[in-house]
Parts: structure tokens; sequence; C-alpha cells
């Protein structure tokens, strides 16, 4: 199981050395547009070094001089990589950037969004800049380091329960007076559904890896079977527990909701429990043993989340996500993490085409 937590974090870290550096000297004007005072920056460094790989993420301290006195702020940039050793074809952060402002006034946990470069005119790369929440995320490999593992049996609880509660509120949210009834995925495709099976597509086709025929008969499984969905609901994206930020053992914000759009709850969930499928048959020798399926389920049930149909369909869609993911990054890392990645893969190649076949 280390080996599995040192490729996770390793591959993170590979990924983000590639990624464009961006210009203080560049980023500083563009604050002052956004807060209409001088802007001084200090502080300026990366991201949690084993978490999120998707964006480029800068963090730093602004000093806002207005009206004779200095505001204080921590926040982050989060922005396109500008890299061909990216992990998606395409991203789209002013979407990610309307729907944290849509969601700021509400009770779901996000940072706030301050300013957008839309063309990378300002500061050199598409991007946003927003509130850096006070808290410590879960890393990449879950179960080995971190909250999970610096806190006892009942602090898990609080936080897994914290979690689910959250996600709960997101499908619960009336996301229709918010603009978001067409908020899908840009992709052809009759429904929501179809539109993100397709948009994940493209990301396969740009890298095309070894195992790209392999995944063809998958996407056409998942178009010609998704399941009726009448009443649609905001979906986080990448629920996976690294994307939930942590204070006392409690959810600070939810972040990365680069792939959010309208959809299906099950979808959420399937996201997370097959994220933690493979720490399961390790539980013996992990610090923190995974929750099961069903306790998992149990505690969503219990946080007021919606009742839940189709689980395997959705939990086959979770592994083409997470296949793309790793056979994206494949066509770029190391050699030696990407063998530790094709192990990883036979694992979710398996899960995928038995849930298809059963």
């Amino acid at each position: 199981m280390s080996d599995i937590a040192n490729t996770l974090d390793r591959s993170v870290a590979a990924a983000k050395a590639t990624y464009a550096r961006v210009d203080p000297e560049r980023l500083a004007p563009f604050l002052e547009k956004v807060f209409g005072a001088k802007v001084a920056l200090e502080d300026i460094g990366g991201g949690a070094a084993k978490s999120g790989s998707s964006s480029g993420i800068l963090i730093f301290t602004a000093r806002i001089h207005q009206n004779g006195e200095d505001e204080v702020k921590r926040l982050v940039l989060r922005y396109d990589p500008k890299s061909d050793q990216r992990l998606f074809v395409e991203y789209d952060l002013k979407s990610e950037f309307d729907l944290l402002s849509r969601l700021r006034n509400t009770s779901i946990a996000v940072p706030t969004v301050y300013g957008l470069d839309e063309t990378g005119e300002d500061i050199g790369v598409v991007g946003f800049v927003m509130e850096c929440v006070p808290g410590e995320p879960i890393p990449t490999s879950l179960f080995t380091s971190g909250p999970l593992v610096e806190t006892d049996e009942a602090g898990r609880q609080t936080i897994y329960r914290d979690i689910l509660r959250n996600l709960a509120k997101i499908h619960n949210l009336d996301h229709v007076p918010l603009g978001l009834e067409n908020f899908t995925k840009k992709a052809v495709g009759r429904t929501p559904q179809e539109k993100l099976t397709n948009w994940w597509w493209k990301t396969w086709e740009w890298a095309r890896p070894k195992a790209y025929d392999r995944l063809v008969p998958v996407r056409e499984w998942l178009l010609a079977n998704a399941p009726a969905n009448e009443n649609p609901v905001l979906m986080h994206g990448d629920p996976n527990l690294g994307n939930y930020l942590l204070h006392e053992n409690r959810v600070a914000a939810m972040l990365d909701w680069e792939l959010s759009s309208v959809g299906a709850p099950e979808l959420d969930l399937a996201i997370q429990i097959v994220s933690m499928d493979p720490h399961r048959p390790h539980a013996d020798q992990l610090p923190v043993r995974p929750p099961s399926e069903a306790q998992w389920l149990a505690m969503y049930a219990e946080a007021g989340g919606k009742q839940l149909g189709n689980l395997d369909y959705y939990k086959v869609h979770a592994c083409y996500e997470i296949l793309i993911c790793m056979g994206s990054m494949s066509t770029y890392l190391p050699d030696d993490i990407v063998a530790q990645y094709d192990a990883m893969s036979g694992f979710y190649w398996a899960l995928c085409e038995r849930l298809m076949n059963q």
C-alpha cells in the first residue's frame, strides 16, 4: 500500500513541476484593478505538495493599501497550467469562477472569489483569484497521512459525516434560481449525462494513451445505458476526499469545482466510493481503515442525502473518469510512475468491466 501512496504523491509533484510560472509583477497590477487599490504581494508559494494536480495554484499574501490603511488577505490564484503535460485537454476556469460566485451566497462552503483574468492578458495565464481558506487538505493517498491519520476514530467519524453533510447540501440545493438549470459540460449530447461522458472523451482523444482502444466500449456502454434522470441536481463533479479543506475536523471549504455540472447525485457518491476502493484490500496495513461502502452510504442518507438509484452505472462512469485521468497522466509522467499507474489502473479496468458485464 505504501507504493500506491508514494506513487500518488510523486505523480502530483511531477505534474505540478511543468506548469506555467506566474510573474508576480503582472499579478500585482491585476489585483490593483480587482480591489481598486495599491497592492503589494508577500509570501508567494505553490499549493499543497500532495494534493491537487489538475490546475496551477499560487498562494500568496496581498497587502491592500486603501484610505491610509492596509488590509491583509491570504489569496489563491487558480490558473490554466499552459503546459502540454496537463491533465485535461481544455480548462474552463470562467465557468468555475462564475459557479463559485453564484454559490457564495448559499449555504455551500466555498471560497470567496475576487477576480477573473478571462483571457490571460493581465497575468499571462487564464485564472482567477479567490480567498485562501484556512485549513488542511486530505492528501491524495487518503489514509496514510494527513488529517484522517492525525485524529482519533471519533474525529474521523466527525470528518466523514461533515464531508457527506456538505455533499448532501449541494445535492439538495435549489440550483435553478441561481441560473444553473442548464449548467452542463460543453460537449455534444442530449442530456447532461451524455454531455459529461463526451466531455471526458475529448481528453482521451487528445491524450491517445496506449490503452485507447480498451476504453471505446466503456464509453459506448455508458452512452447506451444511462439511466433516465428527471430531476438533475448540482453535482460537485470531483468530490474525492482530497477536495475537502478541513479545519478542526470540519469542512472549511469544498475545492476544485472545475468538473461540476448538473447531473445525478449517484455519480458524486460513486466517485467517493470508487476512489477509496483500492485502499480497502490493504486495510490491515494502513494506519486508518477506510469506511465500507455500506457505512459511507448510510452516513450520506443520515445527512439528508438524495434517494439513490442505479449506483453501479455511476461506478462505471467513475472508473471511466479515473482511467482517463491516469491515461492522460501516463503520457507525460516518468516511466517508473507510469509503471505504477499501469498496475493501479488494472483495478479500475477490472471493476468497470465486471460491472458492465454483470
